[in-house]
């Protein structure tokens, strides 16, 4: 009676321990892993104006189908109202940090520096690389200066990030090649609101179209530091547009966050419903619910696009053009090779003002503003 007591205790004594937090020298690596999965990072991503691109749409994809990570979608508004109150993390992507900010205002603004100054995490990409700058008419919450006129468009970089970058993000160091278009070139500034290093510098001496090399030779491509409690990394190329370079996009988060994320995707079917959903203007939490939606369901695939050819349409069912009023999609809905395309069999989807500048036709459809395009895209298209 007295043994089998003992062991109740010692069994009571070793859940306590567990449901308190255990350490690396107090508690088996079992208890770790469960007390670990239980608690997921919370992360909020900024989707509002400015926040575009397929790079945003893959960020999208690799946060949410991450189940280290709780993520929600953050407009301006939600920023305002104080909804970064309680997260752990804030990733801003790529497109224009002009409009990022703005889309902020001053009060967004200073929620994000008070969120970032409180031990709240960052992680910037392109875009958000370019919001942390000290400008006054950005986050400044690392001390870099921007380099007016020394950016260019798309290109492969190659990119060396340092013994330290590969420990901080928990990757191999050394040389990768990655997709940079018209990210920040700055240089390090002093500053008295905290401190930051470069991991990673681009190499090499070909930079894009109309740009000289030189602008971007040892041009910091990696920064890391803090702004009070809180710490910041930002990257001004795109780690999220390669597969390659994915472990590197996650390991940004665990660099600030301690959380090491993997995405897990879904199963996808031998010959699943193929979508191409144009991404060059869709913003906001509306579109990239939609987005996820289609992609999370196992008999769809989709296909993120911002440029648009024939060829494309030749590979895909389905085509999504989701409202975001825009010059580009009116002019896709006047285009001959959409109309061939439905002709052909093709199905075509859209929403909002777009949906009226397309040809009326049996396998076009308009979906209400709002509506899921799911139950849509699984419908077979109209008798030919």
């Amino acid at each position: 009676m007295k043994r089998n007591f003992t062991k109740i205790l010692l069994t009571a004594v070793a859940g306590a321990i567990v449901l308190a937090g255990c350490n690396t020298y107090t508690c088996p690596a079992g208890a770790k892993a469960e007390v670990k999965a239980e608690k997921k990072l919370k992360v909020g991503y900024y989707v509002d104006e400015g926040s575009r691109s397929n790079g945003a749409f893959q960020w999208a994809q690799l946060l949410f189908y991450s189940p280290q990570l709780d993520v929600t979608l953050l407009v301006a508004e939600d920023i305002r109202a104080g909804k970064l109150d309680g997260l752990d993390l804030l990733v801003i992507p790529g497109g224009s940090s002009a409009s990022q900010v703005k889309a902020l205002g001053d009060e967004g603004k200073k929620k994000v520096q008070d969120f970032v100054r409180n031990g709240g995490a960052y992680v910037g990409i392109c875009a958000g690389f370019h919001c942390t700058l000290d400008r006054k008419e950005r986050l400044q919450i690392m001390p870099y200066k921007y380099l007016q006129g020394a950016g260019g468009a798309g290109a492969q970089l190659a990119m060396e990030l340092s013994e330290k970058g590969g420990k901080i993000l928990g990757v191999k160091p050394g040389r990768y090649y990655v997709r940079y278009s018209r990210g920040p070139i700055s240089k390090p500034a002093s500053w008295d609101k905290g401190n930051a290093e470069t991991l990673g510098v681009y190499k090499g001496t070909v930079g894009p179209h109309g740009r000289p090399g030189g602008n971007f030779f040892d041009a910091p491509a990696v920064i890391y530091g803090n702004y009070g409690k809180g710490k910041v990394i930002a990257t001004s190329f795109h780690p999220e547009g390669h597969i390659t370079n994915h472990e590197m996009a996650m390991g940004l988060i665990y660099a600030v966050t301690g959380v090491k994320a993997k995405p897990v995707f879904p199963k996808r079917n031998y010959r699943p419903i193929r979508v191409a959903y144009i991404t060059y203007t869709t913003i906001g939490k509306a579109p990239m619910e939609r987005m996820l939606e289609l992609d999370r369901h196992p008999d769809i695939d989709v296909i993120l696009t911002s440029s648009f050819s024939e060829g494309i349409l030749n590979h895909v069912d389905v085509l999504v053009v989701p409202d975001a009023i825009d010059s580009k999609n009116i002019a896709l809905a006047k285009s001959p090779a959409v109309l061939n395309f439905l002709n052909k069999g093709g199905k075509v989807l859209s929403s909002g003002e777009e949906a009226k500048a397309f040809p009326k036709h049996k396998n076009f459809v308009e979906v209400p503003v709002g509506k899921s395009f799911v139950e849509e895209v699984l419908k077979k298209p109209a008798a030919l």
